[in-house]
Formats: C-alpha cells, structure tokens, sequence
C-alpha cells in the first residue's frame, strides 16, 4: 500500500488540476518577482547614472578645492593657475579644467534640471558622444542630452535659457542622460560670464599613467586632490543616501507580497484537497511524504511564477524606457542571482504552512463530510 501510494503523482495532479488557477497563481507571484527585479534593474540604473561623467571624463586625478567630495554637488571653485601647476608637474600627460554644477534650464516655460558641464573647445572632459550636430565652440552654444531634448522638442538650431543666457544647440549628444538630470555641454567661457567668475574653475582633470606619485607631487604642491573612485564614491553615497532606503523598502515589500501569494495559492491548494490526502495518508503515505508533495507544489508554483515574472520584466522594462527613456534599468547576473535567492526563500517560506498542516493530518479526514 505504501509502495501505491508513493506511485500517485498527487502534488503534480492537483498543481494542474485547475489550470486557469495555476495561471493566475503564476501571474500573481510573477508579478512580486517583475517588481523585484524592475527594482533592482532600476537601482542598477541610479548607480551607474549617477557616476555618468566621471566615468567618462577619462581622468585619474581631480583637483578641487578643500573640503570637495563630488563634482557636482559640493561647488568646488579653484584659481585656474592649478591648471598650469598640473600641467607642468612630472607625470602628468594632460590636464583640463572643467566647471560643473546643477542648473535649471527654462524650456517653453517648464524648469528642467540638467547637469551643467563647461569646458575649454578641444579639450579634455567634454561631450564624449554626438547624436547630431557639434560640440560647442563659441560661448553662446550649448550640447544637450538626446533623452532632454525628446522630451521637449529640442534640436540643432532651438534657443535655450540657461542661468540667464540664451544659449543656440548645436548639438544632441547620447549617452548622457543621467538619473532625472541629462547633462548639457558649454564652453568654460560661458560658465564663467554666467557665474562672474573669470579665472577661476570647479576641478582640473588629471590624466596619467602613475596616478599615485602624481598625487602626491601634487599634494605636496599645496592642491587637494582626489583620485578617481573618491570621486565615484561620492557620486554613489549621495544616490544611495537619497536613493536606497526607499528602494530597500520597496524590494522588500515586494518579497512580503510574493511570499503571501504563494502561501495562500499553495494552502488553499491543500485545504481544498484535504479528504485526497487523507486517502492517502491511510493507505500509507508517511507524514513526510504528504509535507514532500506540498513542498513540491509549492516551489512548482514559484518556477511558474519565475517564468511569468521574466516575462512581464521585460515588458515593464519596454514601458519604462519608451516612456520614462531617462530612468535606466539595468539587469545584471547579480540581479537576477537575487532574484532568484528570494523567489527560492519565498517558496521555502510559503511552504512551511501547508507542509506542517499536511505532516499532522489525521487520516480520518478522508472519512468525514465536507
């Protein structure tokens, strides 16, 4: 009898019995796993936009005033004489100064805040990536990001206000759209007649191939001075400050709900199929065997809501980025491999209920009504 009883394929029998139920299970847990992973996908994105520029500045050293921790937040000002003190320090294969800080551009009446990027025409730490048109070169033109100017019909020839200047594009540039701020790029000139501030910069970027003695001749000429991952550092500490606990929070709503939606899905599953269990459990399938199959059914629920959630990932992901093209969503395999590691702890979780009710069943229950 036991040997029979081992033989009856009951948790696959009743996982498919009602096969609309198990698609709308599916898509439920799905739908915990879609958001968990779009969450992730978006953090991704936050951190790799918010270490846009200095990703692609192509410096290994920055001097900035005392005190500086990130490009475009602290309003570092320094005398342009570090940049021929930069120039002329051994080591150094290049050097160039860059002004930086967030601006508000006036669009058509709208307030847009963008990055603002002033650089010396031809020299390093400008736009790195044209769509169209041309980098700036006289101080009344402007480069603006391709996701900006989609979202307010800017092109090659439209007129931008910026800090007070009416500013031509003369370019769109890719590649340059940081989390809600795209960057826009103007010359170092026209930073400085916007702010009254002639003969002065936000940082020099340093490149060279020996960036720990160049810092320290540097250091020792007086500049403060910050390598490349202080830098980034910065960028990801303030993402992450004004970022991250919300999406902690979000993720793990998310692995509650799933969890919840499993745990109901696989308990009502036994409840409703009581009496079968109990049949089997007298002709003599051992508690554990019976707590087996809701564990089976239970993780069959989270593969199929695996496979549902993959899915609609990629389709919110398609949403997103037609419709909201400035937030990145990035899936990378450590992503997934969370994902993955909470769906597995969802199911475990959700399993403990229906497996302890089926471990404890009394075998009279296939004998009573109802």
């Amino acid at each position: 009898m036991s040997r029979m009883a081992r033989r009856v394929p009951l948790g696959r029998r009743n996982l498919f019995a009602d096969r609309r139920r198990l698609a709308a299970s599916a898509a439920a847990v799905g739908l915990a796993i879609m958001l968990i992973l779009l969450l992730a996908g978006l953090w991704a994105g936050i951190r790799a936009q918010a270490t846009l520029y200095e990703d692609h500045s192509g410096a290994a050293l920055y001097v900035v005033s005392p005190g500086t921790q990130g490009l475009f937040t602290d309003g570092s000002s320094i005398s342009r004489h570090a940049v021929a003190l930069a120039r002329g320090t051994p080591g150094v294969r290049w050097a160039a100064p860059v002004r930086t800080r967030f601006a508000i551009l006036d669009l058509h009446g709208k307030k847009a805040a963008v990055g603002l990027v002033g650089t010396v025409p031809g020299d390093h730490g400008g736009v790195w990536a044209l769509d169209r048109g041309k980098a700036p070169r006289a101080d009344d033109e402007i480069v603006v990001d391709q996701v900006l100017a989609q979202r307010h019909g800017l092109g090659v020839g439209s007129m931008v206000t910026v800090t007070g200047n009416r500013l031509r594009v003369v370019g769109v540039s890719r590649e340059t759209s940081a989390f809600m701020t795209g960057l826009v790029f103007v010359t170092h000139r026209a930073t400085d007649l916007a702010l009254r501030s002639p003969g002065t910069t936000s940082a020099v970027l340093i490149g060279t191939n020996t960036p720990v003695a160049v810092r320290a001749r540097l250091e020792a000429a007086g500049l403060t001075v910050l390598d490349r991952d202080q830098i980034r550092g910065a960028a990801l500490r303030l993402a992450t400050r004004i970022y991250g606990t919300p999406m902690t929070l979000m993720v793990g709503v998310g692995l509650i709900a799933g969890t919840l939606v499993i745990a109901l899905i696989a308990y009502t599953a036994v409840s409703e199929r009581r009496r079968e269990y109990g049949i089997v459990k007298a002709i003599g399938a051992s508690g554990w065997r019976l707590a087996r199959l809701a564990i089976a059914q239970t993780f069959g629920i989270a593969a199929a809501g695996a496979l549902a959630g993959t899915v609609l990932f990629g389709f919110g992901r398609a949403v997103i980025e037609w419709y909201r093209p400035q937030f990145l969503v990035v899936l990378d395999p450590s992503a997934v491999a969370r994902a993955g590691l909470a769906l597995v702890v969802m199911a475990t979780v959700a399993a403990l209920l229906p497996a302890r009710r089926l471990a404890h069943l009394d075998p009279a229950a296939a004998y009573r009504g109802g």
